[in-house]
């Protein structure tokens, strides 16, 4: 057997007749599920600009991304759906009724190392509620998600819901600036991770940031730097800043720059106490993972009496997994997970993604109410959304693979004088039967019979010189080998009716 010239790209797929049928099929059910929640079905390009994709998704997004340039823009194949949606709202629907429902079905593309479950090409079916907000609206997305699922079979299903919105609530208090919050909420799914953990978090954290030495190395390197008690750093420094420029240190530095750097140094050292207790508030809440029963009371004791908006999105949490119940959703199937986040930064709220029997994702999802203005709205717009992955899904059914499909009928041409008249008789079947049928080459019979047997098509309709004189034709039953002389309307008829007996 010789090498093919050219193989298939790794992480990308083909798909046989079956496992496109299957596929179709699973989708179709799914897309039927939805709609009957009243999602639409809507379309974006596989191609959009790149920095749509980047806006708020997170620092290595970029990364992800199958990107090319052109006419220097530099466009991406799609990754998700969610950001072309926002998009698509944006610039079509700012002013159209709201809440809108919409479903999404295609390929997208990530550019990940290919293992079981991360492939670099897959089939995506999500679904976007936008201009929707509050415990209804979560609610709802989350258990269409899980009914969805339920629908198709699928049973010992794991949703798990997490709220991002509520973490940052939560580690307010501790007075971290703006990239400290989002550093520590980006890190959340780490401090609990195998293998990670608090110590990985803190050597993130010097990475970026050069470490956050402690107060006291700050204040003695700066007493030091400057030759004055600790105690009277924080005067000369606004000395210093409030001088003029009093000329250059003996490495080419002006005394304004030192006061500059170690003013800087100080506002880091002041940080650290607070990021470390915010650290370790994180780890407490990253170990509230289990049933939402045990969970909420324990989360409940950790909200302060002054933090108002920390206690309105529990409560609103709260109300979600009450009225999960109202889809049927077994409370055993429900986690509550306070350690997790999803890792993408659009998010603004709840989080949740649903686990097969085997451990499998099956699908995702969250809020994100800040995209849609940030991508350009003139409002301020609501939206939560979810998307599957239909590849694990049909893994997780098993790899349902529909039987290859085999035509209804073979038409076969027994000259080359008779194809016309094949032709002419297939299309008529095609349209009275409503059937799904071949026409043969013109070839050794013997052959044709022996490979319809093989694919197994019940009948083979044959046409020759004798049935076009009689305007005919003779139908073979390979069930039966029986052998038939019958009209094209008697064919139809007999065609029609064996299939329904079987």
């Amino acid at each position: 057997m010789t090498t093919p010239a050219f193989s298939r790209p790794q992480g990308f797929y083909d798909r046989t007749a079956a496992e496109s049928a299957a596929a179709a099929q699973v989708a179709s059910q799914l897309q039927e599920t939805l709609a009957r929640f009243g999602y639409q079905r809507l379309e974006t390009p596989f191609v959009e600009y790149a920095d749509l994709f980047l806006t708020k998704s997170g620092d290595d997004a970029v990364n992800r991304l199958f990107t090319f340039e052109l006419y220097g823009r530099l466009l991406c194949l799609r990754s998700e759906f969610t950001p072309s949606a926002a998009r698509l709202y944006v610039e079509r629907f700012q002013q159209a009724p709201k809440p809108l429902r919409w479903q999404f079905l295609g390929e997208v593309f990530r550019y990940e190392a290919p293992q079981r479950n991360h492939s670099r090409q897959f089939t995506m079916l999500g679904t976007e509620l936008i201009g929707a907000s509050g415990a209804g609206a979560d609610a709802e997305t989350l258990g269409m998600a899980m009914h969805a699922l339920q629908k198709l079979g699928l049973s010992g299903l794991q949703l798990v819901i997490g709220h991002v919105g509520l973490l940052a609530q939560l580690i307010e208090p501790f007075n971290l600036d703006r990239r400290l919050r989002r550093f520590l909420l980006g890190q959340v799914e780490n401090l609990r991770r195998a293998g990670r953990g608090r110590a990985y978090v803190e050597a993130q954290l010097a990475k970026l940031y050069g470490g956050l030495p402690s107060a006291e190395s700050d204040s003695a390197l700066a007493a030091e730097s400057l030759n004055v008690d600790s105690d009277k750093l924080g005067g000369a420094l606004q000395l210093l800043l409030e001088s003029a420029d009093l000329g250059t240190t003996g490495v080419g530095r002006t005394s304004t720059d030192i006061a500059k750097r170690l003013l800087a140094k100080q506002r880091r050292a002041s940080q650290r106490a607070d990021l470390m207790q915010a650290l370790d508030f994180l780890e407490q809440l990253c170990a509230l993972d289990g049933a939402p029963e045990q969970v909420l009371p324990a989360l409940e004791r950790l909200i302060t009496p002054e933090q108002a908006r920390a206690r309105a999105a529990f409560e609103e949490l709260r109300t979600v997994i009450a009225l999960l119940a109202a889809y049927e959703l077994p409370s055993e199937a429900v986690r509550l997970n306070m350690g997790f986040a999803r890792g993408l930064n659009y998010y603004s709220g709840i989080v949740f993604e649903v686990y097969s029997a085997q451990g499998d994702q099956l699908c995702g999802g969250g809020r994100y109410d800040e995209l849609i203005r940030v991508l350009g709205a003139a409002a301020e717009t609501p939206a939560i959304g979810f998307a599957y992955g239909l590849d694990r899904i049909l893994r997780a059914l098993g790899k349902p693979e529909a039987a290859e499909s085999p035509p209804t009928a073979l038409v076969v041409p027994l000259e080359r004088a008779d194809e016309f008249e094949a032709a002419r008789v297939a299309m008529a079947l095609r349209a009275q039967a409503e059937i799904a049928l071949h026409t043969a080459p013109t070839r050794n019979l013997a052959q044709i019979l022996a490979q319809a047997a093989k694919q197994g098509i019940p009948f083979v309709i044959l046409i020759g010189a004798e049935e076009r004189a009689a305007n005919c034709l003779s139908l073979r039953d390979m069930r039966r080998a029986e052998q038939l002389r019958l009209s094209l309307a008697e064919a139809a008829e007999y065609i029609q009716r064996e299939v329904r007996r079987a």
